[in-house]
């Protein structure tokens, strides 16, 4: 005789019960010969927790894009102005700030006739876009600045993230067990069982949910304000799946 009971919660979080009353010799034996099977009585349980932590790192995209009637013409004007961007960089930020590239393409440019006819090459183009990575966070909207009067045109990201995610992620994986376990015991009670035995524990998804993204403000090139960009909390998450042993 098998009876099976079920419910759901909400989204971040489902619950399951599985209930099983086995008789008989030859079924415990089945049981006995495959050791990883499910319990004949247990409940399984999945629950998420997350955590809210200060940023401490900021990732920024800076990018020049550059377009003119020749490929090395193109090239060479984009060679010219991300130099220019790195050195201002490098200069206002040092060490603190890790600089790599992204990204770099040369393309040709076409016309869009509206008469049928073929397109056409009418110039080219160059982008370029590098990586910073800095925990000068105060200081993110001067680094915006900078890049643009030095010669950037575009700011294609900015994302707040953590260096090192590992607390966060204990405390958030810690929480999500004993979310776990304490729902556990609330169904056991309400079947007038307890719970006797821990069968598995299976992390389904742990660690940074994303990067918060902040959009800037197009930088004053006169330097009459700063590109006003603020920092916040990063969302740490952790979702276990619990299966315990259940018996009266």
């Amino acid at each position: 005789m098998k009876a099976f009971y079920s419910c759901r919660s909400s989204v971040l979080r489902r619950v399951s019960i599985v209930l099983i009353v086995m008789g008989g010799l030859l079924c415990c034996t089945a049981y006995a010969a495959q050791p990883d099977a499910r319990p004949a009585s247990s409940i399984e349980v999945s629950a998420e927790a997350e955590v809210e932590v200060a940023a401490d790192v900021v990732l920024i995209d800076v990018g020049v894009v550059t377009r003119a009637p020749t490929a090395a013409a193109a090239a060479r004007e984009n060679g010219e102005r991300m130099q220019a961007v790195l050195a201002r960089i490098r200069n206002a930020f040092g060490p603190k700030a890790q600089l790599s590239t992204g990204m770099y393409a040369l393309n040709p440019v076409y016309s869009a006739p509206r008469d049928g006819t073929e397109p056409k090459v009418t110039g080219y183009s160059a982008s370029n876009v590098i990586h910073v990575k800095t925990s000068e966070l105060t200081r993110v909207g001067d680094l915006v600045d900078i890049s643009i009067q030095a010669g950037a045109n575009q700011v294609q990201r900015i994302a707040f993230t953590l260096s090192d995610q590992t607390g966060p992620r204990d405390t958030a994986l810690r929480d999500a067990v004993l979310k776990a376990r304490h729902e556990a015991e609330i169904i056991a009670a309400a079947l007038g069982m307890k719970i006797t035995g821990f069968h598995s524990a299976v992390v389904q998804d742990t660690g940074v949910v994303r990067p918060l993204m902040r959009e800037a403000m197009m930088a004053r090139v006169d330097g009459a304000a700063a590109t006003p960009v603020e920092p916040g909390s990063v969302p740490v998450r952790a979702r276990v799946v619990l299966t315990v042993e259940i018996a009266r």
